[in-house]
């Protein structure tokens, strides 16, 4: 009769037999192994899967067009925090370049002019510009904030770009930071986004729950120090880190009603900020950083596992991948490597403040 069941049992000492529709296999290895094989099998092929889908995120898949965030009729617009230099400078005229009226906010009103000019005479769009010091709480800030969301209201609000930041003039012990230098870092990298989005967020969810209307974007320019403890900048490091959880956060509130947040994960881009002049693999322009946050938005690359969080620059994305591929051993690993740079960068730069210092004299 032909059995209708598997039945285990042993044949040798070790290794057992399994009987299959009357028919018996012997296993040439001991149950254990084949557990323990079975298992690494997973985990490789979990690797493989993550590393292949790396590679086609890096290389093939395309992410939303940023187009998509643009109303049927035109006259879509962008407003990007920062933008007078760098990065934010960079979102500026590649989303001008896609046709967005842009809405510049800076504290620089010589240079918001002069981007103006130079975005609306090339791009043949419209742009607005808000002048604010946004590092500095007080009645000029708290106007600012109220003429942005007025101004949300009155247009077609599409995008946000929360660009602006700050850092530490160089690493330093939290216990030597200046309290001027910690409080400009908090107010620039956590009040004022949090501020500036909610002066906004009514008017993109208004227009997004609209019958027919497109969905609207809010991407905030996070940091790799914020995903990697950074010794030496830890207050900048500690912003950065609770950007990535009110992102998740907020992106769970909004993504029902048809607005995207995202947190985009940067390393070293050639700016003021990293006073980084020469570009490489691993330091990209801000226009090719730019490029490639506006072509993979949607795509985690590098941020595999984290919801609402993307590294989209190449080689920065593999560097965050690889800081989390092995778990605490990687993840330590980052952390030394990251404290030992600053150590020497922090060195150099006191080197070089005590030169400068003596030719003064």
């Amino acid at each position: 009769m032909v059995a209708d069941t598997i039945n285990v049992h042993t044949h040798i000492p070790g290794h057992p037999s399994i009987h299959i529709l009357g028919h018996e296999l012997v296993l040439d290895v001991p149950i254990t192994a084949l557990i323990l094989s079975a298992v690494g099998a997973a985990f490789l092929l979990r690797y493989t899967l993550s590393f292949f889908r790396l590679f086609l995120e890096l290389t093939v898949l395309p992410g939303i067009n940023v187009n998509k965030f643009q109303s049927r009729s035109g006259g879509t617009w962008a407003l990007v925090t920062g933008c007078t230099s760098g990065i934010g400078l960079e979102f500026a005229r590649q989303l001008a370049s896609k046709k967005f009226n842009i809405v510049l906010i800076g504290r620089r009103k010589a240079a918001l002019d002069e981007l103006s000019k130079e975005i609306e005479s090339k791009y043949g769009v419209e742009t607005k510009s808000v002048v604010v010091d946004v590092a500095t709480p007080g009645s000029a800030r708290d106007e600012a904030l109220t003429q942005i969301e007025l101004l949300a209201k009155q247009i077609d609000l599409g995008v946000l770009i929360n660009n602006v930041g700050a850092s530490h003039n160089m690493p330093v012990p939290f216990a030597e930071t200046e309290r001027s230098e910690m409080t400009q870092i908090i107010e620039t990298n956590i009040v004022w986004t949090y501020l500036v989005t909610r002066a906004v967020l009514p008017s993109l969810i208004a227009r997004s729950n609209r019958k027919g209307s497109p969905k609207s974007l809010v991407m905030t320019l996070g940091s790799l120090s914020g995903r990697i403890p950074s010794s030496l900048l830890a207050s900048y490091s500690g912003t950065k880190a609770a950007l990535s959880t009110w992102t998740k956060a907020l992106a769970e509130e909004v993504k029902s009603q048809g607005v995207v947040v995202e947190l985009v994960q940067a390393a070293f881009v050639t700016s003021n900020m990293s006073k980084i002049r020469k570009s490489s693999a691993l330091v990209p322009t801000p226009s090719s950083f730019v490029r490639s946050t506006l072509s993979s938005i949607g795509l985690p690359r590098g941020a595999q596992g984290r919801p609402h969080e993307r590294t989209p620059f190449w080689s920065h994305a593999i560097l965050d991948y690889l800081v989390g591929f092995a778990g605490y051993v990687s993840e330590m690993a980052g952390v030394h490597v990251i404290t030992s740079m600053h150590k020497d960068i922090r060195k150099r730069a006191l080197r070089k403040a005590a030169r400068e210092g003596k030719k003064e004299q």
